[in-house]
C-alpha cells in the first residue's frame, strides 16, 4: 500500500510536471507565433531542453500538445513546425467568418459595454508605428472579448486556435493591412457599442474578407 507520504510525493511531483510542461508549450507556441521557430523548420528537442533547463519529458508533453493542435508534427526523431499552405488558410478563414460573425452577433446583446469602451479607446490609439507583438496582443484582446461574450467555451477554444493558423501564415505577408484592419476593428466595436447585431455581422464578415483578400493580392504580387 502506498502510504500518504508517498501519495503526497507523486503528486506533487506530477504537479511539478504539468507546471514544466506548461512552461515548454507557452514558450514553444510564442517561438512559433512570433516567427522564431519558422513554419516548416525543424526544431531540435535537445537544444530546447538545454536552452529552458528542462528534462526531455514535459517537452515532449508540450510538443505532443501542440502536435494535436496541429501546429507542429513528428517523423521519426525530428520534429518540425507544420507548414501552413494557402489552402489551410482559405479553410480557416472560412471556418472563422462562420463562427465570428455568429459571435460578433451574440457580442451585440451580450458584451460589457466598458470592456467595448477600453478596446475602443486602445484601438483609436493605436499607431502605425507599434511593435508587432502590440499589435496582435491588442488584436487578441478585441476577437477574445467577442468570442467569450458568448459564453461558449467551444467556441473560444476554437477560435483561439484559427487565429493562430492565421497569425502564422500572414504574420509578415500584408505590412500594410494596419490602418485598414484598425478602422475595420473600430467599426466592430462601434456596431456592439450600439447594441447592433446586423451591423456588428456585417462589420466582422467585412474585416475577415479584407484580410483574406488582402493576403491573395500579396501573393500574387510576388508570385
Amino acid at each position: 500500500m502506498v502510504s500518504r507520504m508517498d501519495s503526497k510525493t507523486q503528486n506533487s511531483a506530477s504537479e511539478t510536471n504539468t507546471t514544466l510542461a506548461q512552461t515548454a508549450y507557452d514558450v514553444l507556441l510564442s517561438r512559433i507565433l512570433d516567427g522564431t521557430f519558422a513554419t516548416g523548420s525543424q526544431v531540435s528537442e535537445g537544444r530546447i531542453a538545454n536552452d529552458l533547463g528542462l528534462s526531455r519529458t514535459p517537452l515532449r508533453e508540450a510538443i505532443g500538445r501542440l502536435e494535436g493542435e496541429g501546429l507542429m508534427q513528428r517523423s521519426g526523431r525530428s520534429v518540425t513546425v507544420r507548414a501552413i499552405s494557402l489552402r489551410d488558410y482559405m479553410e480557416v478563414l472560412h471556418m472563422r467568418r462562420l463562427l465570428e460573425c455568429d459571435a460578433a452577433g451574440i457580442a451585440a446583446a451580450s458584451i460589457s459595454l466598458d470592456v467595448v469602451a477600453v478596446l475602443h479607446e486602445r484601438v483609436q490609439a493605436m499607431q502605425d508605428s507599434v511593435s508587432s507583438a502590440e499589435h496582435w496582443a491588442l488584436d487578441d484582446d478585441l476577437h477574445d472579448a467577442i468570442a467569450r461574450s458568448t459564453g461558449s467555451s467551444l467556441l473560444i477554444k476554437t477560435v483561439a486556435d484559427l487565429r493562430r493558423r492565421t497569425r502564422m501564415f500572414g504574420r509578415d505577408r500584408i505590412p500594410g493591412r494596419f490602418e485598414g484592419g484598425r478602422q475595420e476593428h473600430l467599426r466592430i466595436l462601434d456596431a456592439l457599442s450600439a447594441r447592433n447585431r446586423g451591423a456588428a455581422i456585417q462589420a466582422m464578415a467585412e474585416h475577415l474578407e479584407n484580410a483574406k483578400n488582402a493576403i491573395l493580392a500579396e501573393l500574387q504580387r510576388f508570385g
